[in-house]
């Protein structure tokens, strides 16, 4: 079990007579290799779940075990850290750092983690061979179009070879064709690799080709599909 979610509940507002839930009585399991779309409409719960998973927010109640270890209680410092060691994030809008190169981009979280130059060198090449990028190293987010910059911010996330990737709306900012390019690479990601994707998106061709979907709803969490 990759990460587990036990009871969880997160209540938003002061009124207890009239709670706002976010997260409502979660319990859900993911398991390594899982490739998950989080589905609903907006103010579901869908980025309270994320923000659950990822130790950005702790629940009022129940609990989150990442790998066996409980995490709810982590303080500020292990919970950066958790992020920083176990975890890749892709954004709606890339948030590249636009005074940095393709290669700096990817390499930055890598620095964060103190690895050797030796070891970030290998990471950033194999990350950017990955997402069809190598050729584009010197290149500022200017300089790049939508979807090669959702490619560096891919290639940002799977270069610390995490354990989770959470993605927000990854296609949403792109065309269909590009946007179906990018499902494919998460789809080869997974498959090649095993590694788990959790998206939070309203993009039904991305829905169509995940392994799992749930559906939020007013803090709670519903399986819709199973496997593809």
């Amino acid at each position: 079990m990759l990460i587990e979610m036990d009871h969880a509940t997160k209540v938003y507002g002061q009124d207890p007579q009239n709670p706002v839930f976010g997260a409502k009585d979660v319990n859900l399991k993911i398991n390594q290799g899982d490739f998950i779309a989080l589905v609903g409409p907006s103010g579901s719960g869908k980025t309270t779940i994320l923000n659950l998973l990822a130790g950005l927010i702790s629940p009022n109640s129940g609990k989150i075990f990442f790998q066996g270890r409980e995490i709810q209680n982590y303080n500020l410092q292990d919970r950066t850290a958790h992020r920083l060691n176990h975890m890749g994030f892709i954004f709606q809008d890339y948030q590249l750092l636009p005074v940095l190169t393709t290669w700096e981009n990817v390499e930055f979280p890598l620095q964060l983690q103190k690895l050797s130059k030796d070891e970030i060198f290998t990471r950033v090449s194999w990350a950017l061979d990955q997402v069809g990028l190598s050729d584009k190293h010197k290149r500022f987010p200017h300089e790049l179009s939508g979807g090669q910059q959702q490619r560096v911010s891919i290639a940002r996330a799977i270069a610390s070879k995490p354990a989770l990737i959470l993605a927000d709306e990854p296609t949403a900012n792109l065309d269909s064709k590009t946007a179906q390019d990018i499902i494919e690479l998460f789809k080869k990601l997974n498959k090649e690799f095993s590694l788990t994707f959790i998206f939070s998106t309203h993009d039904q061709r991305l829905i169509n080709q995940v392994k799992r979907v749930l559906s939020v709803q007013d803090g709670q969490v519903f399986e819709k599909k199973d496997s593809l």
